[in-house]
């Protein structure tokens, strides 16, 4: 593909990952340009700049002169997940009427196994909460009132009770502060009257209303909500500002805009006041990217791989559709906001091999990240990890730097190995096989839960796999699954920054208000008055971001579920005022939908029906990236060297094969290329086993089936 020119606008997308900082600069032409920076970890905005004075250099600019060019900046982050994860956010306190201030410490029956896997779960009567908690029971605070589920005031606030434990909580050392009522969402007066004396008197302490944040049903989802909403926010809010002002200090005169776990894009003073949206936004970037190049399969179904550094993490779009999480969890934390459905374990590039105390190999979820990275990184890493096993098994070069900057050094990879390999008796090439094996085993598995749980069969589905191990692993994981193909897209190993560009500036205002159908008159009445409601909001929300309403288009949803069951599907609601037949085609909609979830006559018709929370969400949209196709890419031949690669499928014990490498860079649209054989290019490696067929297609991305 031609370079791209000196004069064209630019449209720049970047996603920080566990152990690289992936930049795409995105040309109005189509061209694109690819750069990867190591993450840092404690100061994310080096590795960002690190990635854009890459770019810089190889365009023959200055950092600041393509930031002139730059008409849109979309960025997706993992602080906030971090954060969560590491036990790093801010010290919380949490306000709760008085006799359910111990709700989030209490938490559900399930609570101990929510977001364990199978075998974790196996013995439960060792299980526990999550430890330490979000928020420490000492930190916890009852306030005295009370309001009912219709909104009636049945104790008044306490005002002075009120003022003095936010006054004690934060003598106490607290950094932030959140304020979950019950029925808050109903009636937001009392926990509104609370933060006008918070913001008054103490205006440094981070603040958080779950009216605000989660105006849903579920008194225990929704205070963790709050909980987590307070606890990143400080650190998600000051990096993104941080940030930006670095970027528009160089040149940038464009927003920056924060990719959102809901699939749209959002400015950094929104975030900043619901930082609980970034959670999973880098992997949500990568869901949307497989759904806007799904044309290029030709595929309706698709199960979204990504590999990185740190995680696997699985998406789904199904029928067309980017599937949506009714209930996340993280940590054990089942929380409510809107979120592409992404289901992750501790298994990448990084993952730690070990032998537990019944003498098995295991691999993860631990990870040696970015720092120290694998053992090759040569960065001071001595545990052994997933990618020192694929540089022994050949799979990568010591002569292929990994994103173009990271020399691989197998020695180090070997002598990782070995102290593993010698306690479990056996050779090093045996173990590298085995830790590739495990972890593959383990992505698969998840790839059918995630598949099956919906009621979805996974051989019904195209495996699209990118982060930087992705390629490594997508043959077999369509084999394993019995997936009818893999495919990887060009410049796979960024693609989540690529995904980015692909989507919407969005704001979405949601309330629970539970009625069940049919509907009297009053009660379609009060659902178009809380739809009307929730409109206006998101339109003021576009309208403190300076775009006018008429750019703004609106739809509208609403979760429904039978009577006593627990979890919802979202129903598409029409845009106008809802009658009576509006009302009877959303429930016959409701009916198909579960069936085509749950299986054919699931659906229990005579428990009857609830709408519980109503949805409006306000979208403008912005350019979609043109991608330019090449026929002309590549050479006569692309190959650029063998070397010996190790397959288990080559022999029964597995042996070393002599393999074909080739130049990524250098394959030719319509080129095919027999297994066993190795592509490599800047962000990423493709591993084409003995018994299977790559094709290159006009866009640079490669589709992989077995062999008849």
């Amino acid at each position: 593909m031609d370079a791209i020119s000196d004069d064209e606008s630019l449209r720049i997308g970047v996603d920080i990952g566990g152990t690289f900082t992936d930049c795409v600069i995105l040309a109005e032409s189509g061209r694109r340009l690819t750069t990867k920076a190591l993450t840092t970890p404690d100061d994310p905005e080096n590795g960002v700049l690190d990635g854009l004075a890459s770019a810089s250099e190889t365009l023959s600019c200055s950092v600041p002169e393509l930031l002139t060019r730059t008409t849109a900046f979309v960025h997706g982050t993992t602080v906030g997940t971090n954060a969560l994860a590491q036990r790093r956010g801010a010290r919380t306190g949490l306000l709760m009427t008085r006799g359910h201030e111990q709700t989030i410490t209490i938490g559900r029956v399930r609570q101990k196994i929510m977001g364990l896997s199978e075998r974790e779960k196996t013995h439960i009567t060792h299980l526990s909460k999550a430890d330490p908690p979000i928020v420490a029971p000492e930190d916890i605070r009852a306030v005295t009132e009370r309001v009912d589920v219709n909104g009636n005031v049945v104790v008044a606030l306490d005002h002075n009770g009120a003022i003095a434990a936010v006054d004690e909580l934060v003598a106490s050392g607290i950094e932030a502060l959140a304020i979950c009522l019950l029925w808050s969402f109903v009636r937001p007066d009392h926990e509104r009257q609370i933060a006008e004396y918070v913001r008054a008197t103490h205006p440094d302490i981070y603040l958080s209303l779950s009216s605000e944040v989660a105006p849903l049903l579920g008194e225990y989802e929704r205070s963790v909500s709050t909980v987590f909403n307070s606890y990143i926010g400080p650190t998600v809010g000051d990096y993104l500002y941080r940030l930006e002002t670095q970027l528009k200090g160089q040149g940038m005169a464009c927003s920056l805009l924060v990719m959102q776990s809901n699939g749209g894009l959002s400015t950094v003073p929104a975030i900043r006041h619901r930082p609980l949206l970034t959670i999973d936004s880098g992997p949500a970037g990568g869901v949307l990217g497989g759904h806007f190049f799904s044309d290029t399969t030709d595929a309706r179904n698709i199960i979204c791989a990504d590999v990185g550094g740190t995680t696997f993490d699985v998406g789904l779009v199904f029928d067309d559709r980017v599937q949506m999480d009714p209930l996340p969890v993280i940590d054990q934390y089942a929380y409510l906001t809107p979120k592409i459905y992404i289901k992750s374990i501790g298994a990448g590039g990084g993952s730690i091999a070990w032998v537990d105390n019944g003498g098995s190999l295991r691999v993860g979820p631990h990870s040696a990240g970015a720092l120290p990275g694998p053992a090759c990184y040569g960065r001071g890493g001595t545990a052994p990890t997933v990618t020192d096993a694929h540089l022994v098994l050949g799979y990568l070069s010591d002569d292929h730097p990994l994103g173009g900057t990271v020399h691989l050094d197998r020695s180090a990879a070997e002598a990782a190995l070995a102290t593993v390999a010698e306690r479990l008796s056996m050779p090093v090439i045996d173990l590298a096989a085995g830790i590739a094996e495990i972890s593959s085993a383990q992505m698969a598995d998840l790839m059918r839960k995630v598949t099956v749980e919906r009621g979805l069969d996974p051989r019904g589905f195209i495996v699209f796999a990118y982060g930087g191990a992705g390629p490594v692993y997508a043959p077999f994981l369509a084999r394993q699954i019995g997936a009818r193909m893999a495919y990887v897209p060009s410049d796979s190993g960024m693609f989540s920054a690529l995904g980015m560009l692909t989507t919407d500036l969005i704001f979405q205002e949601e309330r629970s208000f539970r009625v069940r159908p049919p509907l009297a008159a009053a009660d379609i009445a009060a659902v178009n008055g809380t739809l009307e409601t929730l409109s206006a909001r998101v339109a003021e929300r576009f309208v403190a971001e300076g775009i006018p309403t008429d750019r703004v288009q609106l739809s509208r949803a609403v979760d429904m579920r039978f009577a006593m069951q627990v979890h919802e599907l979202d129903i598409d609601l029409p845009d106008s005022d809802l009658t009576e037949s509006d009302i009877a085609e959303t429930c016959s909609d409701f009916v198909a939908k579960y069936e085509q979830t749950y299986g054919e006559n699931s659906a229990y018709l005579e428990a009857g029906m609830e709408m519980v929370t109503f949805r409006v969400t306000g979208l403008v949209t912005l350019d979609r990236p043109t991608l330019s196709a090449d026929d002309t890419r590549g050479t006569a031949d692309s190959t650029i060297g063998e070397r010996q690669v190790y397959f288990t499928s080559a022999a029964a014990a597995g042996d070393f094969v002599v393999t074909q490498v080739h130049d990524g860079d250098r394959l030719r649209a319509g080129q095919a290329l027999h297994g066993p054989a190795i592509v490599q290019r800047l962000g990423d490696t493709v591993v084409v086993p003995p018994g299977t067929v790559m094709e290159v297609d006009n866009m640079g991305g490669l589709t992989l089936r077995q062999e008849d």
